[in-house]
């Protein structure tokens, strides 16, 4: 049985950038994003291949479902993991998961703030801390620092084990933007007043992909890259001149060619009989909206041998129709490989470009039910 489409994870192209990864940034630890299943890729191998082979001691997951399933998983791995946005304080049952499984709550409002300090079951557990310093989704507040302070005071919490912020703008041009620069200052400010109030913080960070590549807010402990270790650039089209980013696509997509036929321009196609635009082959892709291959593919191009594919008509749950020329109808063949996306970053940025999307979303939208492939060569 071969398989009708597949994600192909190439763990030596992983450790080649985070190779590169570490030229950048020599004197920062990093603690490796691996949401959402690792940007699609298979949270449970990503984590175990950075963690063993290339010694990776912290990883951040955003729900508290991921941090134990990770966790569970892993359970003879030595790391850290970090729990970003959904961390539930509010059920009082939840400090058994935290506690049990060894894994960290990022305290992002005050309110949690206060459970996680009048709840002496958390008294083991490192305080990490995350301020908006201006992207205005998690963090506490500005305005709430000092209150912060007096609750660490209150209850004689002299140390934070990790201070961390996040950069609203960093996929823009840092040099031309002033956004990242006053949020980085804030954020200086604040690891200060702690400072003067005699609490002392052991990690820090705030630097994301964005500012990674463009080598900003590297003077914190630890940097926290996520796209970049997966291979593409996070910057915006119109500033990735900027990036020092060089990195390759971890995976590869793709899937298979199960019919083929002639259409002439005009010749209706698939559910609500699209008109063919123009004469050429059809190649039918065993790949559809049932595995995240969305409608947003719409008209998207390819090269196939050389040669121009496109997207045609409506795209199917388990289906889509490709258009090639009519000069390939001896070339393009049932049982062939019609590949997405491979190991060149450049080709992936270019059709989130044309689809108008980000890198993030097209890795992040696969369904579970395409095969995720793993290739590691000693």
């Amino acid at each position: 049985m071969r398989y009708r489409t597949r994600l192909c994870v190439d763990f030596n192209v992983l450790g080649e950038n985070f190779s590169f990864l570490k030229t950048l940034v020599p004197n920062n630890e990093v603690l490796f994003m691996v949401k959402a299943n690792a940007y699609g890729h298979g949270m449970v191998p990503i984590v175990q291949y950075a963690n063993k082979v290339l010694g990776i001691k912290e990883f951040g997951v955003a729900t508290i479902e991921e941090g134990a399933y990770l966790r569970d998983s892993l359970s003879n791995c030595e790391f850290e993991v970090y729990v970003f946005s959904d961390i539930q304080l509010d059920l009082g049952v939840n400090w058994n998961i935290y506690r049990s499984r060894r894994i960290t709550p990022v305290l992002s409002r005050l309110e949690d703030l206060k459970i996680f300090l009048e709840n002496k079951s958390y008294g083991h557990i490192p305080l990490v801390l995350k301020y908006n310093t201006g992207m205005n989704r998690l963090g506490i507040s500005e305005k709430d620092a000092e209150r912060s302070i007096e609750l660490l005071k209150k209850h004689k919490r002299t140390h934070i084990s990790h201070l961390m912020s996040h950069f609203s703008s960093s996929f823009l041009s840092i040099d031309k933007i002033k956004k990242t620069n006053n949020q980085f200052k804030l954020f200086r400010e604040l690891k200060q007043s702690f400072r003067d109030n005699g609490i002392t913080i052991e990690k820090s960070s705030i630097s994301n992909s964005g500012a990674i590549e463009q080598k900003f807010g590297l003077e914190e402990s630890h940097v926290r890259p996520g796209l970049i270790l997966y291979g593409p650039s996070s910057l915006a089209s119109n500033f990735r001149k900027k990036s020092l980013w060089k990195g390759k696509n971890i995976s590869s997509l793709e899937t298979t060619i199960i019919s083929t036929f002639n259409v002439k321009k005009g010749d209706p196609l698939g559910y609500g009989a699209i008109p063919c635009p123009e004469d050429g082959l059809i190649g039918i892709v065993s790949i559809g909206y049932g595995d995240g291959f969305l409608s947003t593919y719409q008209g998207a191009r390819f090269s196939y041998k050389g040669h121009p594919a496109r997207v045609v008509g409506r795209i199917s749950m388990d289906m889509a129709h490709i258009l090639f020329p009519s000069s390939l109808k001896n070339e393009v063949h049932v049982g062939e490989t019609f590949r997405i996306w491979g190991e060149d970053s450049s080709e992936l940025l270019d059709l989130s470009d044309e689809l108008n999307r980000i890198p993030y979303e097209l890795f992040c939208q696969l369904s579970p039910r395409i095969p995720r492939v793993y290739n590691l060569i000693q």
